[in-house]
């Protein structure tokens, strides 16, 4: 499943609050929160005034009970670069690793 493996990565999935879109409904959501998988609020704005649309993110992430240390735009900047460092230095051991498996053959 992508939230299983997405938490496995430590990776986030968005829930795009604008409202022709809304990907993650509040049953994706509910499975996001079991799997423990972060996520990131955005709203796919185009116009300054469609940045009220991030209360639709909210609002979904709150509904799902989603806790706040899920959820990437709570993280201070600090944390946020540490996750990102994290994952960039998992990626790339990952990466490494894939590529010493394939000189061995």
């Amino acid at each position: 499943m992508v939230f299983r493996e997405a938490t496995r990565l430590d990776k986030a999935v968005e829930i795009d609050a604008y409202p022709d879109r809304q990907d993650l409904n509040l049953g994706l959501l509910r499975i996001v929160k079991r799997c423990g998988t972060r996520i990131s609020m955005g709203t796919d704005a185009h116009h300054p005034w469609q940045l009220e649309f991030i209360d639709l993110a909210l609002a979904a992430a709150l509904r799902a009970k989603i806790p706040a240390d899920r959820i990437v735009n709570f993280m201070s900047l600090n944390e946020l670069r540490a996750w990102v460092q994290g994952v960039r230095r998992a990626q790339t051991q990952r990466r490494r690793a894939r590529n010493t498996t394939y000189e061995r053959h």
